[in-house]
């Protein structure tokens, strides 16, 4: 491998790694007991109501429950991932590294364009399925959360302020 496609290689990785690890695998503390998942995050209380959830979308706050329709602003992350990420911060729980599955953005063309993926969009959305593994004791768990778009709309930009005089 000439010299130059290395380092090429080499700063791809380093730039790969560094967007990663400023997202969700952040060196952590290692686990007590590899064997046992992290506690999962506490479910919103719309989750014990699923007809409620399933009529009316809660706002996402930070943690997504199997079953439950949520409603967020979410931004597409053109440096690493090439996925559509919430806005907030997803809190999963500690030592947990995560990534969302989109099982239908097809049926949403207008998401793969890159006018609308270069400004955010809320999605109303429901998590169906949760998946969590881990594949060694000295890596964090993995979670990936399958999620079916139900609706998507554009957030209206804020017109600039107009120049004037203060009173």
């Amino acid at each position: 491998m000439r010299r130059g496609a290395r380092v090429a290689l080499g700063a791809g990785l380093l730039a790969l790694w560094s967007a990663l690890s400023s997202t969700a695998w952040a060196a952590t503390a290692p686990r007590k007991s590899a064997a046992t998942p992290p506690a999962p995050a506490s479910a919103p209380a719309a989750a014990s109501a699923p007809a409620a959830a399933a009529s009316a979308p809660t706002e996402f706050t930070g943690t997504l429950v199997t079953g439950v329709t949520y409603s967020a602003e979410m931004f597409y992350d053109t440096r690493a991932l090439h996925i559509w990420r919430p806005v907030k911060e997803l809190n999963p729980g500690k030592d947990v590294a995560w990534t969302i599955a989109w099982t239908n953005l097809d049926k949403f063309p207008a998401l793969k364009s890159a006018a609308t993926q270069a400004r955010p969009q809320r999605f109303r959305f429901r998590v169906v399925k949760t998946d969590m593994l881990s594949g060694s004791p000295k890596l964090p768990w993995m979670v990936t959360y399958q999620c079916e778009v139900l609706g998507v709309e554009a957030i209206p930009v804020a017109a600039p302020a107009q120049p004037g005089r203060r009173r």
